[in-house]
């Protein structure tokens, strides 16, 4: 197991370099697909916690969404 370790590790880096060298070609950072996102749909900052039920109906699928997108808004801090 110890020999796999460093394999894993070289492994992710090489994803995680990757995927940074792609994001600054093509110019699409998170917080400017965010952005984009925030533009093309209007989310319901009402009921902020995806986990929570919220009144009548429960967890809606737009609660959800707009939980992950205020998560991931402040995940990568965006304006």
């Amino acid at each position: 197991m110890n020999n796999r370790i460093d394999v894993i590790l070289v492994v992710s880096g090489m994803i995680i370099g990757f995927i940074v060298i792609i994001m600054h070609l093509t110019g699409l950072w998170p917080c400017s697909i965010i952005n984009k996102l925030d533009k093309t749909f209007s989310f319901n900052y009402s009921n902020t916690s995806a986990l929570e039920g919220g009144g009548e109906g429960g967890m809606t699928f737009n609660n959800f969404v707009g939980g992950v997108h205020f998560a991931l808004t402040n995940l990568f801090r965006c304006k």
